[in-house]
C-alpha cells in the first residue's frame, strides 16, 4: 500500500529470491563490488542505528531491509513508532517514505514456512514523491536494479521456470534439497 500522497508513475519491479545467511554474504559482496552502498534497517532505536553492515538474525525479527546505492542521493526520513505499540519496537523510529526513495527493498525468505507461501524478494517501488517528482535518475536506477536482478538470476535457479517463481541461490538450493531428502526419508520410514 502506498503512503498517502505518493504516486506510482510506472510499474514497480519485483524478483522473488531465497537466500540463506551464506548466500546473503555473497549478495552483499556483489552489491559492494558495484560501488558505494548502504544497508538500512526498517526500525532502529536512533537515527544513527539505521545503517548496518550486514543482515541481522532472522530469529530476532529482522526480515526486511533497504539497499541504498549512494550514487543516488537520498534524504533519510524517519517516523516515530506509535506510543501504543508494545514489544521490541516500542519507542523506536522507522524509516519513512521509502517508496519514493532510491532504494531496493529486500524481504528475506522464510525457510520455516513449509507451505511456501512467504518468499523473499528484491523490490523497487518506483514511486514519485508527493509532488509527482522523482528525486533521482530513474533510468540509471533502473539499470542498477536490473544489474542486481541479473546477478540473482545468474546465481540462482528456479525449481520450475516462470516469471514469478523464486530464484534459489546456491546455499538455499542446498538447504531446500536437504529438507526434501529429509522429508522423503521420513515418509519412507512411516
Amino acid at each position: 500500500m502506498l503512503a498517502r500522497g505518493l504516486r506510482r508513475d510506472g510499474v514497480g519491479k519485483q524478483t522473488a529470491v531465497a537466500m540463506t545467511d551464506v548466500d546473503e554474504v555473497e549478495f552483499i559482496a556483489f552489491l559492494r563490488s558495484c560501488g558505494e552502498m548502504r544497508i538500512l534497517q526498517v526500525f532502529a532505536p536512533t537515527k544513527e542505528a539505521f545503517l548496518v553492515d550486514h543482515f541481522d538474525s532472522r530469529e530476532d525479527g529482522n526480515w526486511q531491509y533497504f539497499i541504498w546505492n549512494t550514487q543516488f542521493e537520498a534524504e533519510l526520513k524517519f517516523g516515530e513508532v506509535s506510543k501504543e505499540v508494545t514489544g521490541p519496537y516500542k519507542d523506536y523510529l522507522y524509516l519513512a517514505e521509502t517508496s519514493s526513495a532510491p532504494f531496493i527493498e529486500y524481504d528475506r525468505h522464510n525457510f520455516n514456512d513449509k507451505e511456501g507461501r512467504t518468499y523473499g524478494c528484491v523490490y523497487w517501488a518506483k514511486c514519485s514523491n508527493r509532488e509527482g517528482e522523482f528525486l533521482y535518475d530513474i533510468e540509471a536506477f533502473g539499470r542498477w536494479y536490473d544489474t542486481v536482478v541479473r546477478w540473482i538470476r545468474k546465481n540462482g535457479k528456479q525449481r520450475t521456470k516462470g516469471a514469478y517463481n523464486v530464484y534459489y541461490l546456491p546455499d538455499a538450493r542446498a538447504k531446500l534439497a536437504g529438507e526434501s531428502e529429509q522429508s522423503l526419508a521420513t515418509t519412507r520410514a512411516d
